[in-house]
């Protein structure tokens, strides 16, 4: 079994059933599969990171993070901007050590069940139903405040 392969399965463990997958990739992801999509970055670009547990971990603490900006700034980000702070987050990681970038992936190892779109869509997704939670939390909308919603290891 080559390493790509392995790296592979490790990340289908990780993330969602191989069922969900095959759905969407025959008939286009509905919003709740598309919630239950992986936050590997192999599903959109092709990007290999590992250890991918570190990479889950930190990519939704992220997700996590875009939520909190998209709250406090009410607006969604755009679909240009959304990818372009995924991929300098990735990017980030790799460059303090956090990560390893291992080669890219052939498409048919992820970019072709998601793609960028689908997986942006996903995450968007994601940032959408944590505004929505803390919306309800706080009617007041300007109540921010009082929803510990600041990043993991801040206040």
């Amino acid at each position: 079994m080559d390493r790509a392969t392995q790296r592979h399965g490790e990340r289908e463990r990780a993330s969602v059933a191989s069922d969900a997958q095959a759905e969407v990739a025959k008939d286009g992801p509905s919003p709740m599969e598309l919630s239950s999509m992986p936050l590997d970055p192999i599903y959109a670009w092709g990007i290999v990171l590992e250890p991918v547990e570190v990479m889950i971990e930190h990519t939704s603490d992220f997700v996590e993070q875009l939520a909190q900006e998209t709250y406090r700034r009410g607006e969604p980000f755009s679909d240009e901007a959304l990818e372009e702070r995924f991929l300098d987050f990735f990017h980030s990681l790799v460059e303090e050590g956090t990560l390893r970038r291992l080669a890219d992936a052939p498409p048919e190892m992820g970019r072709r069940i998601l793609g960028p779109g689908r997986w942006l869509e996903a995450q968007r997704i994601r940032i959408q139903r944590l505004v929505a939670y803390w919306e309800e939390q706080s009617p007041s909308r300007g109540g921010c405040a009082d929803l510990d919603i600041s990043p993991k290891g801040e206040g």
